[in-house]
């Protein structure tokens, strides 16, 4: 018990290094002087090594072995390759901190302080690869989703909910789709699926032949853009080392260190990014086990100055799990109904699905309104329900803005009820305005206690299209708890 306080003491305390000469004149009359003087200096070892050992544990790296240097004159060939079936458990950690100007509509600009941290945990199944034999379709199981972050002190939140934890990934080019198997994703979730690092896609930082120790190479732009999520990438200058292969937990393992710049466009407008961090390759299962990243993202305006600086950190744990004998169901493929997202506001009383083509531009208690492009768009109304004792008396109003805007009618149709949907009628015009000619359909749905009108406009050439698309909007349309 006192050597183990005692090694403690001496790993943490620096201070207690003055009672070294009191332990040597204390013990040497028992045990020689020699003696005392060599453990005392064997105690400190170990304590140096106690506290390495605390920092990789702190790192996360948790060995249970010293890591070992191997030959320094060997050649090394690091690269993943994938199978359809094989699986990785993936744990991902985020923290993020920084300012960023940010201009209100009709106010002065400000800066606004960013904060935020997630953690994410999943296994990974491959399930089908390109010509080029890169994943392009997994499937995702996900244990663990938070996301948090405070923006110009307003706490907000994200979280996968449980209907939808079960979900395949398309990646087409830099793009990732999601899709879950259960349910329609909000576009929250799919925000956050979407913007997460795709590990498969990070071979670009193993090098593009054999290499040996302290040898660089530049870090392939498919990975960089990746590591940077910026949707057009203009240049980089990040470059890759092999800084060393070692036996870690008695495992062949190579670090790859990794440092440099890149610009380019990513949502938030013109960046610039400095990456700075290291990946693990396990030499036996020959996969990625281990990204660290501190990286650093410089906003700039048009003019090409600094508006705003983030800096973060980001690692990825990947465990690789014993392969898996795949089904070849359809139930993998994207369509119409799994692809749909879902609308749901703490701020409006009702919610509804919609295509991923279309986005939602506007919400209030009442209201909603949706843009598919400049020419196709929705507006709904949750009315009360003493508005329109009939679906005629909301044709009549529609009517007469149609005339108050000098519209010319070509084609019209009666109400005509919606099969399997009660309580759901629409009517239509073909109309030309301006020299447009333009497609206007309405919805009056009465569900319950509740009542919705819809007026969406679109050109005639697209009706065809996007009439099922605000049909199915339509549809999907339920009251919430705020509803009632």
């Amino acid at each position: 018990m006192y050597k183990r306080t005692l090694l403690q003491d001496l790993a943490i305390n620096s201070h207690l290094r003055i009672q070294i000469p009191v332990l040597i004149s204390l013990l040497s009359p028992f045990f020689g002087i020699n003696f005392v003087v060599g453990f005392i200096f064997c105690l400190r070892f170990i304590a140096v090594m106690i506290k390495r050992r605390n920092l990789l544990q702190w790192l996360g790296l948790s060995p249970f072995f010293w890591p070992l240097p191997l030959s320094a004159a060997e050649n090394y060939r690091l690269s993943e390759t994938f199978s359809p079936g094989n699986r990785f458990r993936i744990q991902t950690a985020t923290e993020l901190s920084g300012s960023m100007l940010f201009t209100p509509p009709n106010q002065p600009s400000k800066q606004i302080q960013i904060k935020g941290k997630s953690q994410i945990d999943f296994d990974e199944t491959i399930l089908t690869l390109d010509s080029s034999l890169k994943v392009n379709k997994s499937l995702r199981e996900y244990r663990k989703v938070e996301l948090s972050r405070t923006l110009d002190g307003q706490n907000q939140e994200t979280i996968l909910r449980p209907q939808v934890r079960t979900m395949v990934l398309l990646r087409n080019g830099s793009k990732k789709i999601p899709f879950s198997l259960e349910a329609p994703l909000t576009w929250n979730e799919l925000d956050l699926i979407r913007t997460e690092v795709f590990p498969c896609a990070l071979a670009g930082l193993f090098p593009p032949r054999s290499v040996a120790l302290n040898e660089s190479w530049n870090a392939g732009l498919e990975s960089v853009q990746e590591l940077t999520d910026l949707e057009v990438l203009e240049s980089s200058q990040v470059v890759c080392k092999l800084d060393s292969v070692n036996l870690v937990n008695n495992r062949k393992t190579a670090r790859i260190s990794f440092l440099g710049k890149a610009s380019g466009i990513n949502e938030d407008g013109p960046n610039q990014q400095i990456l700075d961090g290291y990946i693990f390759f396990d030499c036996e299962t020959r996969h990625l086990s281990f990204l660290y990243l501190k990286g650093t993202s410089i906003l700039k305006n048009k003019e090409g100055k600094d508006v705003g600086r983030i800096e973060g950190r980001y690692t990825i744990s990947r465990e690789m799990l014993p392969a898996v004998q795949l089904d070849t169901k359809s139930i993998y493929e994207p369509d119409a109904n799994n692809t749909r997202l879902l609308f749901e506001s703490r701020e409006t009383s009702f919610s509804f699905h919609y295509p991923r083509n279309w986005r939602v531009t506007s919400q209030s208690d009442s209201q909603a309104t949706l843009d598919q492009s400049k020419e196709a768009g929705l507006l709904i109304t949750k009315e009360k329900p003493s508005r329109y004792t009939s679906s005629a008396m909301y044709r009549d109003e529609a009517l007469a803005f149609v005339r108050k805007q000098q519209m010319r009618i070509e084609n019209q149709s009666a109400i005509e009820p919606v099969n399997g949907t009660p309580g759901l009628e629409f009517f239509s015009w073909d109309v030309q305005v301006e020299g447009r000619r333009m497609h206007l359909l309405y919805f009056v749905y009465r569900t319950g206690q509740n009542m919705f009108t819809l007026a969406s406009r679109c050109s005639q050439e697209s009706k065809l299209n996007l009439r099922s698309d605000i049909m199915m909007i339509a549809n999907s349309i339920k009251p919430t708890e705020k509803s009632s």
